[in-house]
């Protein structure tokens, strides 16, 4: 290697020049300082006292060495504040800016599927300080959602209810969900003793249904329901077309298809007595 100074040779071993002392070049000639610019950074001044006090108590051939290994210290710890202002400094704000959520409202009824059309009902431990908002439709609930005022009827089907709690000075809570799935089962339609047809005569029809079941039925061929006739005893089919419909009913609201007989019956016309051709005795001549 030659010395970019003089141009004498220096051995591999050395660190500087013998022939006029010059240090080998350890950095580049320009400042990378310079093109630093962020922000309004703080510089690390590097301290002129130790470097001239340092610089002073060496050999004139080892200065510039030691001042090019001082400076590239000081370049590092710049470098080093630097990316961790750009880098670190930002994280933490964020984490520090991460929102708050209230708790979550409260479900009355887990997930699940149901055999009967149940009731749900919604809570929030600051209830009276906010408004708890909910939908149906597995939208997403917010201000303009329907106000929960009282329980939830469930109905035949899947239902997806999500709910969240607004406070007054428009805290949220976290998002409450439940799925439900109601099916029903239906009980079996109900059984006629006497099966359509033409009948002389007028008869009773039997109805039955299964047990806990409820039967109402109708006789002008409209459609049975719980606001309809409840069987108790067997009904009368009187002479005419009678249109005999019926459904059950179990406790817990599940409702069978509809059963249906028509009936036509005939009235039946007594027989006359036979005239008979009698004379009264009197009348009888005599023989």
């Amino acid at each position: 290697m030659k010395c970019q100074k003089c141009g004498a040779e220096i051995p591999d071993n050395k660190i500087y020049c013998e022939k006029c002392g010059s240090p080998i070049q350890m950095v580049p000639d320009y400042n990378p300082v310079d093109d630093i610019r962020i922000g309004e950074e703080k510089k690390v001044p590097i301290p002129e006292k130790v470097t001239e006090t340092v610089a002073e108590a060496l050999p004139s051939g080892k200065r510039k060495y030691i001042l090019a290994a001082v400076f590239a210290a000081f370049l590092g710890v710049l470098i080093y504040r630097t990316a961790y202002r750009i880098i670190l400094e930002p994280v933490q704000e964020t984490e520090t800016e991460a929102v708050v959520l209230l708790e979550k409202p409260t479900f009355s009824l887990p997930s699940g599927t149901y055999s009967y059309m149940p009731t749900l009902t919604i809570s929030h431990s600051q209830r009276e300080e906010g408004v708890i908002y909910y939908t149906t439709d597995g939208s997403t609930p917010n201000e303009d959602s329907q106000i929960f005022n009282g329980p939830i009827k469930i109905g035949e089907g899947k239902t997806v209810v999500r709910a969240v709690f607004i406070r007054s000075d428009g805290m949220q809570s976290e998002e409450a969900d439940g799925t439900y799935q109601v099916e029903f089962d239906y009980p079996e339609e109900p059984v006629f003793s006497v099966d359509s047809g033409e009948y002389q005569g007028s008869f009773s029809v039997i109805i039955t249904a299964e047990p806990d079941c409820t039967i109402y039925y109708t006789m002008d061929g409209s459609d049975p329901d719980q606001n309809s006739a409840v069987y108790r005893s067997p009904v009368v089919i009187p002479s005419g077309l009678t249109v005999l419909r019926a459904v059950s009913v179990d406790e817990e609201g599940g409702m069978s298809g509809i059963i249906e007989a028509i009936y036509n019956v005939q009235e039946i016309v007594p027989a006359e007595d036979p005239v008979q051709n009698t004379m009264p005795a009197e009348d009888v001549p005599n023989s």
